[in-house]
C-alpha cells in the first residue's frame, strides 16, 4: 500500500532523462505525465467511443487546438490502471515512437466524477481499426500473414527487452497503421518480469489465446521464461486465424468455452495447420505452438525465420509489396505491409 500511495503521489511521472516524448510539434509530446487538475483533459473534445471492456472505454478525441486525432482509454483509478498506465510508460520510455507499438502521448488523471476518480491514457488514434476488424471479411493471403507476424514480432522483441510481456496478443490488440502496418495496442493485461521473476498482479488476458502454462499452470509449469513464451503461442494463434479466417482452436461454429479451450490447448493433439498453407508457415506456427514453453521458438528465432525473412520476392525486397483488403464499404482503404 505505501508504494501504491507512492505512485499516486508521483502521478506517474516517467524517471527517464532525456524526456521520452522528444516530438514537441505534437500537442503531448511534453507531457509524459500530467498532474491531477490539469487543463489537458479540457482540451479535448470525446468525439465517440470505439471501444468498451473490462479495463475501460476507449474514445476517439480531438485536440481542440491543433485538431489532432486521437485515442483516450478512461480507466477507474486503481491498482490495474496504475499497472496499465506503467506498463505504458514503461515502454515509451525506451522508445516513444516504436513503429510497431500504438505510441503513449501521455496520461492525465481526472477529476472525481459521481465520487470515483479516473486515469486517462492518451494514445494514437488508428482510424483503420484492428486485425480482428479485417478478418471478419475472411482469411489472409500467406505474405499478408508474413507481413503481420513480422510487425507483431518486432513490437514483441522491443517489450521482451525491456522485461515487459504483453499477455493478450489477440487480433483485437493489433491495430492497423494508416499504411497497414500491425501496431500492438493495450498493457492491460501485462506483466513487469523481473531477474528475480518477481511481477505485479495482473489481469489474466484473453482465455482464448492463452498458452497451456497459463490454462494449466500445475501441468506445464511456469516462470518468467514462460510469460514471454506465452506471447509467442498467443501469436501463433492469431497467425492460423488470419489463415482459417475463423478462430483455429475448436470446430467450426463451435464456442470457444473454457472447457473446449483447455480441452483443445492443454490436453488435445498440437493445433493443425491447414492443409493449404506452405510448409515455411506449417514450421513457423509449429514453432509458435510448441506446447512445452521451454522448448518453444522465441521472438528472436523467429524474427529470422524463412517464413517473415527468407526468400522475400523481389517487390519484398524493395519494400513495395503489399496485400490490400477492403474496409466495411467495400473500399480499398489500407495494406498490410512486410516493410522496415
Amino acid at each position: 500500500m505505501a508504494k501504491l500511495r507512492e505512485r499516486r503521489q508521483l502521478r506517474l511521472s516517467v524517471p527517464a532523462s532525456p524526456p521520452p516524448f522528444p516530438h514537441l510539434d505534437h500537442p503531448f509530446a511534453a507531457l509524459p505525465s500530467t498532474p491531477p487538475g490539469s487543463p489537458v483533459l479540457a482540451e479535448l473534445e470525446m468525439l465517440s467511443v470505439v471501444g468498451r471492456g473490462a479495463g475501460g472505454t476507449v474514445y476517439r478525441a480531438r485536440h481542440r487546438r491543433t485538431g489532432a486525432a486521437l485515442a483516450v482509454k478512461e480507466m477507474r483509478d486503481d491498482g490495474a490502471a496504475l499497472r496499465e498506465a506503467g506498463a505504458h510508460l514503461r515502454v515509451a520510455a525506451a522508445a516513444p515512437d516504436h513503429p510497431s507499438v500504438v505510441r503513449l502521448h501521455g496520461v492525465c488523471v481526472g477529476h472525481p466524477v459521481a465520487g470515483n476518480r479516473f486515469v486517462y491514457l492518451v494514445l494514437e488514434y488508428l482510424p483503420e481499426g484492428s486485425l480482428s476488424d479485417v478478418l471478419v471479411r475472411g482469411a489472409l493471403p500467406e505474405p499478408a500473414i508474413a507481413g503481420v507476424a513480422r510487425c507483431v514480432l518486432r513490437g514483441l522483441s522491443h517489450l521482451h527487452r525491456l522485461g515487459v510481456a504483453h499477455g493478450d496478443v489477440k487480433p483485437s490488440n493489433l491495430l492497423v497503421g494508416h499504411r497497414g502496418e500491425i501496431k500492438i495496442a493495450d498493457f492491460g493485461a501485462s506483466r513487469v518480469v523481473t531477474g528475480r521473476d518477481e511481477a505485479h498482479h495482473q489481469s489474466p488476458g484473453t482465455w482464448a489465446y492463452m498458452s497451456p502454462e497459463k490454462l494449466h499452470p500445475e501441468g506445464f509449469g511456469g516462470g518468467g521464461g514462460a510469460d514471454f513464451s506465452g506471447d509467442v503461442w498467443s501469436l501463433g494463434v492469431v497467425l492460423l486465424e488470419c489463415h482459417a479466417g475463423r478462430f483455429p482452436l475448436v470446430a467450426a461454429g463451435e464456442r470457444p468455452d473454457w472447457p473446449a479451450l483447455v480441452l483443445a490447448v492443454c490436453f488435445a493433439a498440437a493445433p493443425e495447420v491447414p492443409v493449404a498453407a506452405s510448409p515455411e508457415f506449417g514450421r513457423f506456427v509449429r514453432r509458435c505452438l510448441e506446447k512445452d514453453w521451454r522448448r518453444r521458438a522465441t521472438v528472436e528465432e523467429l524474427l529470422g525465420h524463412p517464413f517473415v525473412a527468407g526468400k522475400l520476392s523481389r517487390c519484398e525486397r524493395q519494400n513495395e509489396w503489399r496485400t490490400t483488403f477492403q474496409d466495411k464499404t467495400g473500399q480499398v482503404n489500407t495494406s498490410i505491409y512486410g516493410e522496415e
